[in-house]
């Protein structure tokens, strides 16, 4: 069931940009939907996402047992009313110096389109109170072994940006479409409070400033630093496509949507599930034991997205096309963009490979060598993306992005051998690449022949449903007779190890 809540909430999640982009296409405004949806994002990434989830339900879970069902209860309200003090005091201060944070963020767009994204950052604003107050009860439902109604909540949230997308765009443009947000962020909240009452969870007046919050909040302050780098990262991206003209932000912002797809599916779910062998492994002091898993799960994700992005490369206009391609967004939309994600797609074994690599070192814990190399890495894309942008405008800083975190994944692959892990890939990894130039040219050669048949019709995304699944039957079957094992584990990961999400975003 969680599953295919899952799997549902991913697929809604392209509607709802596929409806978004028919919508406002690809043009000022929607520069300046995207742009403004930033600061939001940044505020509940930074203090209701993986930081205060993370955080929050292993202290929270160790309350078990009847005798502390009234510190459990405490501590759900003292986190719940501190957040909120924060997500209302940053999102007045975002909301009153919106102007100023746009002018920097965004100083290519015109007065126009600033306008505009300042707006609609203003209502945005919201938004992360809704979702922040969400994400507690969800971690509250997490640690009470409830995933049911917060699997709901993305389904809803979805479905409200949706509805805003086709109601409320028309006469009110992207304020209509903020309006939708802020309504699938209230459902997304709501749905989850009839779970909250089963576990006997309710609001009173108190503050996580004492025990078990206290302990909460010393242990979200260490990773608020590594949030905050990614997402300046992000803030400096949005800079540098303002400057590219208009639809530089939106192409970067829908190439980046389309790659999350493959690496939320096929990378994340895994490497979560693969943490708490890590943890067992390192706390037994097994360095043998975790190097081979770390080995098996890093052939495992670059079996499951080097063949991904080499299709994304080869077939990133076609597959745009058949995604977002109509009403508003056109066929030179479906091209701006379709540059940007062949730039993105060629870091994705990277992204994937990274998921690992720093569980390994959260396994150990250590946290202060993955957050050093990130931030190394991030100033390096930083640098390589300016550089880039010049004569390639947004891919440039696509490759820049791309270029940052394979040279992560170089280093802290590196740094793990130095620290005793014997790492090694095999020869199973020059296998998986040569059945994936297999399936990257048989994507590319069916995606030609299509390209004779329009890019709106039915049977041109018909065509390519089934181009692809023909070079992933390929790729499969290629893997299977080399005899390697991750086709099993790909398949046994898709059946039993996809869990729901957060919305954010």
């Amino acid at each position: 069931m969680l599953s295919a809540m899952f799997l549902l909430s991913r697929l809604l999640g392209f509607v709802r940009q596929a409806v978004i982009n028919g919508q406002i296409g690809l043009g000022p405004e929607a520069d300046a939907w995207f742009a403004a949806f930033r600061i939001p994002d940044t505020l509940f990434t930074l203090f209701a996402g993986g930081a205060l989830i993370s955080a929050f339900i292993p202290v929270f879970a160790g309350l078990r047992g009847e005798d502390r069902a009234a510190d459990r209860r405490r501590l759900f309200s003292g986190v719940l009313n501190l957040l909120g003090m924060v997500m209302i005091g940053g999102s007045l201060l975002a909301a009153l110096f919106a102007p100023a944070l746009m002018s920097v963020m965004v100083p290519g767009f015109d007065p126009a389109t600033r306008d505009l994204a300042t707006e609609a950052t203003r209502y945005l604003m919201l938004s992360p109170l809704l979702l922040g107050i969400s994400a507690v009860f969800k971690g509250a439902l997490h640690a009470e072994r409830d995933f049911l109604l917060p699997a709901v909540g993305p389904l809803l949230y979805n479905a409200g940006v949706i509805a805003g997308a086709l109601l409320l765009v028309e006469p009110l443009g992207i304020i209509g479409l903020a309006w939708g947000t802020i309504a699938g962020a209230l459902l997304h909240l709501l749905i989850q409070v009839p779970g909250l009452r089963r576990a006997g969870l309710g609001w009173r007046p108190a503050l996580a400033v004492r025990g078990p919050g206290r302990r909460v909040v010393e242990l979200m302050l260490p990773r608020l630093g590594g949030f905050a780098v990614i997402q300046l990262s992000f803030f400096f991206i949005n800079y540098l496509a303002s400057l590219q003209g208009p639809s530089g932000v939106a192409a970067f912002a829908n190439a980046w949507m389309l790659l999350l797809f493959p690496l939320g599916i096929l990378a994340i779910p895994y490497a979560e599930a693969v943490l708490p062998e890590f943890s067992d492994l390192s706390a037994r002091g097994d360095r043998e034991g975790l190097a081979r898993a770390t080995s098996d799960s890093l052939s495992y994700v670059i079996f499951a997205t080097l063949p991904a992005g080499l299709v994304m490369i080869v077939t990133g206009e076609p597959l745009v096309r058949v995604l977002f391609e109509r009403g508003a967004f056109d066929a030179a939309a479906s091209a701006a963009t379709a540059v940007v994600l062949a730039a993105l797609a060629v870091g994705l074994v990277g992204h994937a490979a990274a998921e690992i690599l720093t569980r390994v070192y959260y396994s150990r814990q250590d946290t202060r060598r993955p957050v050093l190399i990130i931030s190394a890495s991030l100033l390096l894309h930083m640098l390589v993306s300016w550089a880039l942008s010049g004569p390639f405008a947004v891919a440039g800083i696509a490759l820049g992005v791309s270029i940052g975190i394979l040279v992560e994944v170089v280093v802290l692959y590196l740094w793990l051998r130095r620290l005793g892990l014997d790492i090694s890939l095999g020869t199973g990894t020059l296998r998986v690449f040569g059945a994936s130039l297999l399936a990257a040219a048989l994507a590319w050669l069916g995606s030609e022949l299509l390209g004779s048949v329009g890019p709106t019709p039915p049977i041109y995304a018909a065509g390519m449903l089934l181009v692809l699944g023909l070079a992933v039957g390929a790729y499969l079957g290629a893997t299977l007779a080399m005899g390697l094992e991750q086709p099993r584990t790909l398949l046994q990961m898709l059946r039993s190890r996809l869990g729901p999400v957060a919305p954010a975003g």
